[in-house]
C-alpha cells in the first residue's frame, strides 16, 4: 500500500449488550479509550506523539460482542504504535485506579446529560437498545448502572476476561511483527 500512514486495527472477543457484565466492560474501555485522560490517549498520544488517533470502542450484536482498537500512524511509527496499543491492552487486563474511574463516571454523565438534547442521539440510541434489549433504559436507569460501578466490579470482570484471542490488520508500507506473547 503506497501511503505514509499505517491504520492499525486489532480486535478481541468480548461480550454483548445484554450481558449482565456490559458496563463492566464498557467502564474498563472507558478508561482505556474515553477523553483525553485515557491510558490510550496519555500514552500514545501525547507521551509518544505516536499518532493523531487511537481508540477503542466496543461492538455488539444480540448474542455476541468485540472491541475495536484502532490507531493511525506514520509508516515509521507504526511499529511501535502497535506494540504500544498491545502492551496498553495487556496493561488493561491488569485492572483501572480508583481516580480513573471516578474520571470516567464524571465524562459519562455528562454526555448523558448531552445526549438527551440530542433527538437524533437519543433516537439511536433507543432504536440500539430496543433491537439488543427488547426494551428501552430510561436516563435515570443508565446513571444509577454507572453510580453502581466499581473498581472491584470492573477489575473482577478484567481477571476473567483479560483482553486476548487479538486479531491484528495493518494496512501501510511495511508489514508490522507481531509478539508471539500476543493472545
Amino acid at each position: 500500500h503506497e501511503s505514509n500512514q499505517t491504520h492499525i486495527g486489532i480486535v478481541f472477543p468480548s461480550i454483548p449488550y445484554s450481558h449482565k457484565n456490559y458496563f463492566q466492560l464498557r467502564g474498563a474501555l472507558g478508561v482505556l479509550s474515553d477523553g483525553m485522560s485515557s491510558r490510550l490517549f496519555t500514552e500514545v498520544r501525547e507521551k509518544r506523539g505516536l499518532c493523531y488517533t487511537v481508540y477503542a470502542t466496543c461492538h455488539t450484536l444480540k448474542d455476541q460482542g468485540c472491541v475495536l482498537t484502532y490507531a493511525g500512524t506514520t509508516s515509521e511509527r507504526a511499529q511501535e504504535t502497535l506494540d504500544v496499543l498491545i502492551s496498553e491492552l495487556h496493561r488493561l487486563g491488569d485492572g483501572i485506579e480508583k481516580h480513573e474511574l471516578d474520571r470516567l463516571k464524571a465524562r459519562i454523565k455528562s454526555a448523558l446529560i448531552m445526549q438527551q438534547e440530542s433527538c437524533a442521539s437519543r433516537s439511536g440510541t433507543m432504536a440500539s437498545e430496543w433491537y439488543l434489549l427488547g426494551q428501552l433504559r430510561e436516563a435515570d436507569e443508565l446513571r444509577q448502572i454507572i453510580d453502581a460501578l466499581t473498581c472491584e466490579s470492573i477489575n473482577d470482570y478484567l481477571a476473567n476476561n483479560r483482553p486476548g484471542q487479538f486479531k491484528i490488520a495493518t494496512v501501510g508500507k511495511h508489514a508490522l511483527e507481531v509478539n508471539d506473547a500476543v493472545s
